[in-house]
């Protein structure tokens, strides 16, 4: 498989400059809407890192500011990967009954660009299905539906193999 053209490369990897040191300029000079812009990736890096604490802590942030743009593009994407963040932290902590409202709250979403084109990060979703837990499942790609762009839509699909009692490919909404 061939990788993608430098030029794609370089592109993506100065976006990620920009939100890292817009997250770093808005903390220095508490400028909310700065901080917003970096707040997902920086939760997102937390997570990754098992800094579980810090995670939480930075999605907990990123929802209250969202609230403070409604308007901002990428309202949607903070209240949808906020409350992911969240519900992946509690199933670490063994909460389950928490991370099965976290995927639910993550699902009323109004969507955004790259939600209504692309879908939603299904890692919980996934996770959830492992252990059994279905319906939170069922309801959060109910939820989605209603900004998934149609044409484009596997939700349907996966509610269909979930019903059967089989685990979807997610794809690529793994990592989304």
């Amino acid at each position: 498989m061939a990788s993608p053209p430098l030029g794609m490369r370089l592109s993506a990897f100065l976006v990620r400059i920009e939100i890292r040191v817009a997250y770093a300029f808005g903390t220095i000079f508490r400028r909310p809407a700065l901080r917003f812009v970096g707040l997902q990736d920086a939760a997102r890096r937390d997570l990754a890192r098992r800094r579980y604490p810090q995670a939480e802590a930075k999605a907990a942030e990123l929802l209250a500011l969202a609230e403070q743009f409604p308007h901002n593009w990428d309202y949607g994407n903070a209240i949808h990967h906020g409350h992911l963040i969240l519900g992946r932290v509690a199933l670490v902590r063994g909460d389950v009954g928490r991370a099965c409202r976290e995927l639910v709250a993550a699902g009323h979403t109004p969507g955004s660009p790259q939600l209504n084109s692309f879908g939603p990060n299904c890692q919980l979703a996934f996770e959830l299905l492992k252990i059994g837990q279905v319906t939170p499942v069922l309801e959060f790609l109910e939820l989605c539906r209603t900004f998934w762009n149609p044409r484009s839509s596997r939700a349907s699909v996966w509610i269909e193999a979930i019903r059967a009692g089989a685990t979807p490919n997610f794809g690529p909404n793994l990592v989304y």
